[in-house]
């Protein structure tokens, strides 16, 4: 993990999943598939207008509830298994995360995306080691996570904070290797190497408040990337720059993530990001949180800020994601449709009902959405 300068001390395709949460078999909704497609393989199954939800359903300590895909036991890099929040205050009891389950395998970049509040910070904090869970837990490599993983690394949406001032840009990149007793050769070599890989080679002795917002952001990226951690941990990194530094930025971080083949999870509120990000969105409903739906993102592997944006597809997912995060700000709450007998979100469809949310070829474009 790295560390807190405000401290005292200073293969990337989809994997195939099993359908298992915490042990329980999930049920198996059923969901009307494309007409027509029950003989056809998935590759010759038209992906026009139609979303592919990867999740399913089980049954949990917090009764019948969607979870997100999940891979048979002992195979997936990170899971998360009936993670639960409560903060205890004097106030009385705010549960802000109700029950989540879901895997991240190896190599994947998966993107989580929720309304405000809805305890994406709370989850990520939850999954690195820095807040204890009230329930439920987290694994990495099949070993509990109590406290910060030494393969993981974190890169904070405040990038002010979480660069230290007095100390140059290679300085800063360099000192979780220290931490770690990395020898200075190794360490040279690592942050030569992050530094190229972010596009900061030329401002090695700069100070941190000498760049701009994008620029610290870069070296924030930079010492996550030279630290070589497993797992990376994004949360809302680039919520405070702006548009156009944005997109650089999001094309930063899929090229490094191509580069090191981490596996990466990455907290937003923009809804267009999520969807050029991700091999996989994970939409989280209004607290208290539990997963809404785990949408399979499939646009092309190369993806262009322009290209990949106007495509039709793009926008058929995008309004699928906003459909959903519209749902979820009304009140929309998964377990009450499966309480009344409705299935979530399980296969490849063209979904009408509300909780699927209705994606047809030719809808309308929404325009971009932060959330």
């Amino acid at each position: 993990m790295l560390p807190d300068p405000h401290s005292a001390s200073g293969g990337h395709g989809p994997a195939s999943h099993g359908r298992h949460a915490a042990g329980i078999p999930a049920s198996e909704p059923t969901i009307p598939t494309q007409e027509g497609t029950e003989d056809m393989t998935p590759d010759q199954i038209s992906t026009e207008g139609v979303v592919t939800s990867q999740g399913g359903v089980a049954e949990t300590p917090d009764g019948l509830l969607t979870v997100g895909k999940t891979m048979p036991d002992g195979e997936a890099m990170l899971a998360v298994r009936n993670l639960k929040k409560v903060y205890h205050t004097d106030g009385g009891d705010i549960e802000a995360v109700r029950n989540l389950t879901f895997d991240l395998p190896q190599g994947q970049l998966a993107c989580l995306v929720g309304p405000s509040g809805s305890g994406k910070t709370t989850l990520l904090k939850c999954i690195s080691g820095l807040l204890a869970p009230t329930a439920g837990e987290v694994t990495l490599h099949g070993k509990k996570v109590t406290g910060p993983p030494k393969s993981m690394a974190v890169v904070f949406q405040e990038y002010g904070r979480s660069l230290f001032p007095w100390m140059r840009v290679r300085d800063n990149v360099e000192l979780p290797l220290k931490n770690q007793g990395v020898d200075k050769a190794r360490r040279d070599e690592l942050v030569d190497n992050a530094l190229e890989a972010v596009g900061l080679a030329h401002v090695p002795k700069s100070y941190p408040w000498q760049l701009s917002g994008g620029m610290q952001q870069r070296v924030a990226i930079a010492r996550a990337v030279a630290y070589q951690p497993e797992v990376l941990l994004m949360d809302e990194p680039f919520a405070a720059v702006d548009a156009q530094t944005r997109a650089d930025l999001e094309d930063l971080v899929r090229s490094v993530w191509k580069q090191l083949g981490v596996s990466v999870l990455f907290v937003t509120h923009d809804i267009d990001e999520s969807v050029y990000l991700g091999e996989r969105v994970i939409i989280l409903s209004s607290s208290p949180t539990v997963i809404q739906q785990d949408v399979l993102i499939d646009l092309p592997d190369e993806r262009d800020q322009l290209e990949t944006r106007s495509s039709q597809r793009f926008s058929e997912l995008r309004h699928h994601v906003y459909e959903q995060i519209q749902l979820a700000k009304k009140g929309f709450r998964p377990e009450e449709t499966l309480a009344s007998g409705q299935t979530g979100g399980h296969g490849r469809r063209r979904p009408s009902a509300a909780h699927s949310g209705s994606v047809e070829a030719g809808s309308a474009d929404i325009g971009h959405g932060d959330v």
